[in-house]
């Protein structure tokens, strides 16, 4: 069975801090735009662990799947994934509490569709149905279609999301539902390389929204040899609201310098 990961960093959205005061006639110094590092890294994690492990959608080996699609031959899938209501052009998965290497347990449904085109390109369509992921109180709740334009020819793949494409947030007590929109090119040329670059964005009803671009001259990069769940390197410019940090990606696993200053995320077993 291909190796398959399912994980989402839970999104802790910690309050921007700006800097400010005033000592006698002293000036007031204009506030910081500077990100701090730890909302920064919570901001990032969920996305980038998301959209490197597509949740078992069939993204695991870039564009070959599309091909067995159409071919008939019957996509991987985990063993907790049931499948059912197969045809000659989608078929449907269950979660049933499925377990990534971050430790959050999946349940619920994504039907995959899919349909050549006439220039031999490959439309798949992630159908995601109450996907809700659980860990320590904390839940992600995925509703939406993502398509998958995806080049055998080129093994380039172009992601989407659909209009009405959600994430919802669960801290324990409060729900916060975001908007998500993204268009990103995934690059899966290199042997055993995963790049990706484009532009992604979170916005809730209320409040400000969450944007991240990755250059195509330094994608994230995910490398299969490295054993890493994280981007082994690239970097994101990520903005909240005012405040902006620049994020860069390299080894050990796990390690972001986030405007000038080094965080370590968990390890990939958490």
């Amino acid at each position: 069975m291909r190796t398959w990961l399912v994980s989402l960093a839970p999104l802790t959205l910690a309050g921007l801090l700006a800097c400010g005061g005033q000592s006698g006639n002293a000036p007031v110094p204009p506030p910081s735009t500077k990100m701090d590092p730890d909302t920064a890294a919570a901001l990032t994690v969920p996305f980038e662990t998301t959209e490197a492990n597509q949740a078992g959608e069939m993204d695991g080996s870039g564009p070959v799947p599309a091909g067995e699609a159409l071919s008939m031959v019957q996509p991987s899938h985990p063993d907790c994934v049931t499948v059912s209501n197969v045809t000659a052009s989608s078929v449907t998965w269950t979660f049933n509490s499925c377990t990534g290497p971050h430790g959050w347990t999946w349940n619920g449904v994504v039907v995959i569709s899919w349909a050549k085109n006439a220039d031999g390109t490959v439309l798949v369509k992630h159908d995601h149905q109450n996907f809700v992921g659980t860990k320590d109180g904390k839940t992600w709740t995925i509703n939406g279609i993502k398509d998958h334009l995806r080049n055998p020819a080129t093994k380039m793949v172009t992601l989407t999301a659909e209009p009405g494409f959600t994430k919802a947030f669960n801290d324990g007590t409060t729900t916060t539902i975001y908007t998500y929109t993204c268009a990103l090119t995934a690059d899966w040329s290199t042997q055993g390389q995963r790049k990706l670059y484009g532009t992604w964005a979170m916005t809730p009803a209320t409040g400000d929204a969450v944007s991240a671009s990755i250059s195509p001259a330094t994608p994230l990069v995910w490398d299969k040899a490295s054993g890493c769940c994280y981007a082994v390197s690239g970097t994101v410019e990520l903005a909240k609201g005012a405040k902006t940090a620049t994020i860069v990606h390299s080894l050990p696993c796990g390690t972001l310098t986030i405007n000038g200053t080094s965080k370590l995320l968990p390890p990939c077993s958490m």
